[in-house]
């Protein structure tokens, strides 16, 4: 909607953790706010797409027929290395 020559957008901005892992030629993207929700991919940027556009759908699902949209669990995620003798 366009309001005397300025663009008026109002979003609703979500935020998760995503994961990617690597099975065999493909990449499997998934976020665990997201149960039986995924990305697939042959590259990780094609995985991220698709969880994202899934992630997208199923949010849009819930505002449609009144569900709660996920709530994000994760409020902290890091990769740490180890190192054992």
């Amino acid at each position: 909607m366009r309001l005397h020559g300025k663009l008026n957008v109002s979003m609703t901005l979500y935020s998760y953790p995503i994961t990617v892992e690597r099975q065999g030629k493909r990449y499997y993207a998934y976020s665990g706010d997201f149960p039986g929700v995924y990305g697939l991919g042959k590259s990780i940027e094609q995985a991220k797409k698709s969880i994202l556009e899934a992630m997208r759908l199923y949010i849009q699902h819930c505002r449609k027929k009144g569900k709660p949209v996920p709530a994000t669990r994760t409020i902290y995620a890091e990769t740490v290395t180890l190192a054992l003798d």
